[in-house]
């Protein structure tokens, strides 16, 4: 289900620029396959944010094949980079020739684990990305406060994950870690003193959080 209605969520659609070329390949394929990708009202909302901010650096973790990471080096600065991190390494593969197919070289894909990446990253970013294990994004959080300047953004995806995170009355008892480590999460970003943050009902449920 969405956490929209569905004649909202298909307005935005119809309404939003239409993908072209490799993106809208990598878009037949992600939906042919299952693979998940950012929603096309997250896309527009992000691309909007980092025609804002134009990072030097980004770190994304979760790459799956690619699409986000492609949308995102758009908007890097013109000697910026981005590192993206994917622990299966089929769709590390396919990542790997999509970034070919761009011909985008400010890509670094590291195929392994988001987490132990985070625990040995010693790199300032601008933005981080957050889309794939959601045990992670609470436990991930110190490193990610570490690693981010100021004034840095920290985004994460899926985080009201198909409204099972904001009712108990969604909630599928085989996902209820899932939901729990959400909103430990959401609560960590929300009560932190160093961050402003704001929790959008877009997609499958983005947060955006500023470092002050």
């Amino acid at each position: 289900m969405n956490i929209s209605y569905d004649y909202i969520t298909e307005y935005l659609r119809d309404t939003l620029p239409k993908s072209e070329g490799l993106l809208f390949e990598m878009e037949k394929f992600a939906a042919i396959n299952s693979v998940p990708i950012i929603q096309k009202e997250v896309m527009c909302f992000l691309r909007t944010l980092l025609s804002v901010k134009r990072p030097q650096k980004i770190l994304e973790i979760g790459t799956a094949i690619g699409y986000s990471a492609l949308v995102f080096s758009e908007y890097l600065q013109p000697e910026g980079k981005l590192i993206t991190v994917e622990i299966n390494p089929d769709c590390a593969r396919i990542a790997r020739e999509n970034f070919k197919k761009a011909g985008e070289d400010r890509i670094k894909l590291i195929e392994g684990d988001g987490e132990d990446v985070l625990n040995n990253v010693n790199e300032k970013f601008d933005v981080v990305f957050l889309d794939a294990n959601k045990s992670l994004y609470s436990r991930g959080l110190p490193d990610i406060l570490r690693i981010l300047n100021k004034g840095g953004l920290l985004i994460a995806d899926n985080v009201l994950y198909k409204g099972m995170t904001a009712s108990h009355d969604l909630e599928a008892r085989r996902k209820r870690t899932i939901v729990n480590n959400l909103r430990s999460f959401l609560s960590e970003i929300c009560e932190c003193d160093e961050l402003t943050s704001c929790i959008l009902p877009i997609g499958d449920g983005v947060s955006v959080s500023y470092v002050k």
